[in-house]
């Protein structure tokens, strides 16, 4: 597989409707593949898609979320921060809302729950390998099942949501960018301290496997 997907060359189409926080990640997964570093592109894979999954569910109408919300969760929306709003919802309960809701079919809840499989299978085990054409498969799934999809929007709850962006999303998305801006670099520190570790771990261990973690998951 020698194409890589069109969401990593050129993740600014507005086909894709993100947001810059997603088109971060998006770029810096381009280029730890270039590095050869397959298994950090998960974790940057993963950030750009539970920020998806968290943008899409407040378009779609954040009080159908309350509505299914279980008790160890709880959403904060008298913040104006992406990450503070959902700082207290578990990202793996995350996925199972968004399919609740009808955001998200069975197939696309099924591959991102397999990435998130796939990025914690890496945080505990450092032996475990991914390929760039495994990756390069991955992406172009999420591409066309989720990031190629429309936002949903509860029509029952049209106007509301419509007054409610009206007032809040200027700010919202300015505050947001701002924490995106202060935390652009906290990734690539987390990688390179990763890195080091896994490197030391490899020169004591040098039977590393090779772990095919798509082929093990999917």
């Amino acid at each position: 597989m020698s194409n890589s997907p069109d969401i990593l060359n050129n993740p600014n189409n507005p086909l894709y409707n993100l947001e810059e926080n997603e088109i971060y990640s998006l770029k810096e997964a381009k280029e730890l593949i270039e590095l050869e570093k397959f298994s950090f592109v998960l974790f940057t894979l993963w950030d750009c898609v539970i920020v998806n999954l968290q943008r899409r569910i407040e378009f779609f109408g954040i009080k159908n979320l309350e509505n299914i919300l279980i008790e160890s969760d709880q959403y904060n929306s008298q913040s104006s921060k992406l990450k503070e709003r959902w700082l207290k919802i578990n990202e793996y309960n995350l996925i199972d809302y968004a399919k609740k809701l009808g955001i998200i079919n069975h197939v696309t809840h099924d591959l991102v729950t397999t990435l998130f499989w796939m990025k914690s299978e890496f945080n505990e085990n450092n032996e475990s390998k991914i390929s760039k054409d495994e990756l390069y498969s991955l992406i172009f799934l999420l591409e066309k099942n989720l990031f190629e999809k429309e936002f949903k929007i509860d029509k029952r709850d049209n106007q509301e949501l419509k007054d409610r962006r009206k007032n809040e999303i200027t700010g919202r998305r300015r505050d947001d960018k701002i924490e995106s801006d202060n935390n652009i670099s906290s990734t690539h520190q987390k990688l390179l301290i990763q890195s080091g570790v896994k490197l030391f771990e490899k020169n004591l261990n040098p039977n590393d496997k090779d772990d095919k973690l798509l082929s093990t998951y999917i």
